[in-house]
């Protein structure tokens, strides 16, 4: 009886064992399971091959049996084709939810000349988890590969606490490996400011001489550089300043016919306002300085008419409520200039009928009796337009000096009495926008166009200023003139040798045009940028849409 006992007890455990391994599923945890969205490339040429090369690496780095699914693509991709719009992390996770997974991962590759940026984000489908994010600049495509395979290292560290072994490559030598070739990628602009993936910009990124070509300088130079997203608007001028006196520097641009104004928060421009103009107006040029000393900055909008043939300026100024018209339908272009340790210049120019070039003298302008009066002559009439001038110690001789374009985009210095001091012979600027003068064959509209902003400062801190200047190449065989098409852009600084302006720096050349500039505070942080807002596409096409971006370089030590 008790054998019998004893062999029952012992058939009883062994299938209780046998029941707990047959069964052993029901008590293990399931696997999470990731969707991989394929990363958005940004770039001009066709970078398909990476696109799936990315995706392969991730669901084969993340992917553990039993612990990690990586939901397949094919899944993915049809689930997909339900989203309308860019992915973010609402659309992410309403993916993740549709496809019973628990995270989403998604990003996007940007190439901007030789420089790359890897954006990635992970969101937890739940919402209950903290999402992970990942932005990685880096110079070339060879650093791809080796950055895609430290996201998938921090997100099975970070996300599913799994110890990496994943290492940070070393920087890449800017001097190829013998029998290797650089590649050089010029991307398209569009690339610099989109990221809808995320719905973010990143913050000021950078590496060793990443945007900056050295032209005989030892000054040290940062390279940092920052790319807002893309605006459907065709920018046609760009400035900085606090014009709403809450202690932040804005950025304002103008588009044709709108004014915007922006401000940099939380690594983003966000638009704080936008004031829509008269359909009669053409906006031209844009400035920003408080000239009546009311505490409040005032916008001067330099318009054309509709018909681009005559000047309808007005200025702009916020009065504790909103933005009102202090002035308006005068007949002078503006720019402010502004010189160091001295109060900003406005500079005035009054229309005459006969094109930017061919109007009258150039004044400093003053503020009485509700209105910007001229006062000092800079320049005489007819030999430079105001739009393309700036004033300042150029020579660094103690004497405040006028350099502007002349017609045929050179440089040239003249003295407080107006003669010329020095005339460059290398075209710079370059801009599309004209101002139309009268007929002189019939049927073909007679053009002449306006000169690009230039301007006088010490970007370094070194002591001496700089001429800044934008250099616009045009597209072979558009030199004709009524026709214009810059292909091309870069910044470049130039200084007095005693003999004329010579370069010491300029940033790398990349797609498209600048349209206009403005240096100051762009991100509150207590240094001058260079922001620049760039032409993708002009959208004079029908049914074509134009695109603009933001750029700031942080140049100085």
């Amino acid at each position: 009886m008790k054998y019998l006992f004893n062999s029952t007890c012992r058939i009883l455990f062994l299938s209780f064992i046998f029941i707990i391994f047959a069964n052993i599923n029901l008590f293990a945890a399931e696997p999470d399971r990731v969707v991989i969205i394929p990363f958005k490339m940004n770039a001009e040429k066709d970078l398909t091959f990476l696109k799936d090369g990315i995706y392969d690496m991730l669901a084969s780095r993340l992917s553990r049996a039993g612990k990690v699914q990586v939901v397949g693509r094919e899944e993915t991709e049809k689930a997909l084709k339900a989203v309308t719009g860019p992915i973010n992390e609402e659309t992410a996770r309403q993916i993740g939810e549709n496809l019973n997974a628990d995270f989403v991962l998604f990003g996007s590759l940007t190439v901007f000349g030789n420089s790359v940026s890897i954006d990635a984000k992970m969101v937890d489908v739940s919402g209950d988890k903290q999402k992970f994010a990942f932005f990685n600049h880096s110079q070339g495509m060879d650093e791809v590969i080796p950055q895609i395979n430290i996201i998938a290292g921090d997100i099975n560290e970070k996300v599913f606490g799994v110890k990496s072994t994943v290492t940070t490559p070393p920087p890449a030598s800017s001097t190829p490996a013998p029998g290797s070739q650089k590649r050089d990628i010029h991307a398209h602009p569009e690339t610099l400011l989109k990221n809808e993936v995320t719905g973010e910009e990143p913050p000021l990124q950078g590496g060793q001489n990443s945007l900056l070509v050295k032209d005989g300088s030892t000054r040290e130079l940062s390279t940092k550089f920052w790319k807002s997203r893309n605006f459907k608007l065709f920018l046609n001028g760009l400035a900085l300043g606090d014009v709403d006196k809450d202690g932040k520097v804005e950025t304002v641009v103008a588009g044709a016919r709108s004014i915007r104004i922006y401000r940099y928060e939380n690594r983003r421009l966000l638009k704080v306002e936008e004031i829509n103009e008269s359909k009669n107006l053409y906006f031209i040029g844009l400035d920003i300085a408080d000239i009546n000393q009311n505490g409040y900055p005032e916008i001067f909008v330099t318009s054309l008419s509709s018909g681009k043939n005559s000047v309808s300026s007005f200025v702009l100024e916020y009065n504790g409520r909103k933005y009102v018209k202090i002035v308006d339908n005068v007949p002078w272009y503006f720019r402010v200039v502004k010189m160091p340790e001295k109060r900003p210049v406005l500079l005035g120019q009054k229309n005459r009928g006969g094109g930017p070039f061919a109007s009258g003298a150039i004044h400093e302008m003053t503020w009485e009796n509700s209105e910007y009066l001229p006062s000092v002559q800079v320049l005489k009439s007819g030999q430079v337009s105001v739009i393309g001038a700036a004033m300042g110690d150029v020579m660094n001789s103690g004497d405040d000096l006028v350099v502007a374009y002349t017609k045929t985009d050179r440089l040239r210095i003249f003295n407080t009495g107006g003669g010329e001091e020095w005339t460059g012979s290398d075209r710079l600027g370059g801009s599309t926008l004209y101002y139309i003068l009268p007929k002189t064959e019939p049927g073909i509209e007679n053009r002449e166009y306006l000169p690009m902003r230039v301007a006088i400062c010490d970007m370094n801190k070194d002591g001496k200023n700089e001429v800044i200047a934008v250099t616009n190449h045009e597209m072979a065989g558009s030199l004709l003139k009524d026709f214009r098409k810059f292909t091309k852009t870069n910044f470049v600084s130039l200084s007095w040798d005693g003999l004329g302006l010579v370069p010491n720096w300029k940033t790398r050349t990349i797609s498209g045009h600048i349209r206009d500039f403005a240096i100051g505070d762009f991100d509150n942080d207590g240094k001058n940028e260079l922001v620049a807002g760039v032409i993708i596409k002009e959208g004079t096409i029908v049914f074509t849409t134009p695109k603009t971006t933001i750029i700031a370089y942080e140049i100085g030590k």
